[in-house]
């Protein structure tokens, strides 16, 4: 299945003057949301592919004014300023953004993990890295959406269990917590970069949804990281345990 993410829609079309006004693809392709909103930004329409192709964007109607979060309003949208929610515009640097971004960033990692698992022969791992791009699509969804993220499985263990293997290994696995080496090779080496940039985006989080510096707004989304960073950890020792062959 072929993604398409934000930094190679911008790569392709680069900064549109008004040319291109539709953009298809070929039937399953998954477009990120962050793509998708690159798309709509620049008004292009996205066409999944089929006999009778259909939009894949919502009907968008460009309002008579935008909003900008300094509480004045503009008729156009300047180019330093970018769509956070509906007509709402935020500068490019925007802690939200640039969370977003991050969150784009880890997708495309995780499809590049993917390519490098099946280099390596270990198909049970790319289902689990599968897994966890569905997990991080779900999370940018849902702040994208402005809604709760609810607590879902990740490579087949709940949110309980996550916590609970990641922070007792050596009852689960028979080894204690480890740092990545050398020795461990490709595949546990590349899980341990991906969990690193999983934190990233975690701290990224507090960023954006901190409020005057006391508890963040969206607590779901950030445990929701937190999270994630455990199942990849999971993920390091079962690839070290050669469970992925």
């Amino acid at each position: 299945m072929t993604v398409v993410t934000e930094a190679q829609v911008r790569e392709q079309f680069g900064e549109p003057g008004g040319s291109v006004s539709q953009y298809e693809l070929p039937s399953g392709t998954l477009v990120t949301p962050s793509a998708r909103a690159w798309l709509i930004d620049h008004r292009i329409d996205l066409v999944i592919g089929g006999p009778a192709p259909v939009s894949a964007l919502p009907a968008f109607t460009p309002p008579k004014q935008f909003d900008v979060i300094d509480g004045s309003k503009v008729d156009t949208k300047p180019e330093h300023l970018t769509a956070l929610r509906g007509n709402l515009l935020v500068p490019k640097n925007h802690p939200q953004i640039k969370f977003r971004g991050l969150l784009d960033a880890l997708e495309a990692d995780l499809v590049a993990a993917q390519f490098v698992f099946a280099r390596l022969g270990l198909a049970t791992g790319i289902d689990d890295l599968r897994d966890v791009l569905r997990y991080v699509k779900q999370i940018l969804r849902c702040e994208v959406l402005d809604v709760p993220f609810e607590d879902v499985s990740l490579i087949g263990l709940d949110d309980a269990a996550l916590r609970e293997r990641s922070h007792h290994p050596q009852q689960y696995f028979g080894m204690p917590h480890f740092a990545a080496s050398l020795d461990d090779g490709e595949a546990v080496i590349l899980l341990n970069q991906l969990r690193t940039k999983a934190r990233q985006v975690e701290l990224a989080a507090y960023d954006a949804f901190a409020v005057d510096g006391g508890a963040p707004s969206r607590v779901d989304i950030i445990k929701a990281l937190n999270r994630l960073s455990s199942g990849l950890y999971i993920m390091m020792y079962k690839a070290k345990l050669k469970e992925y062959r």
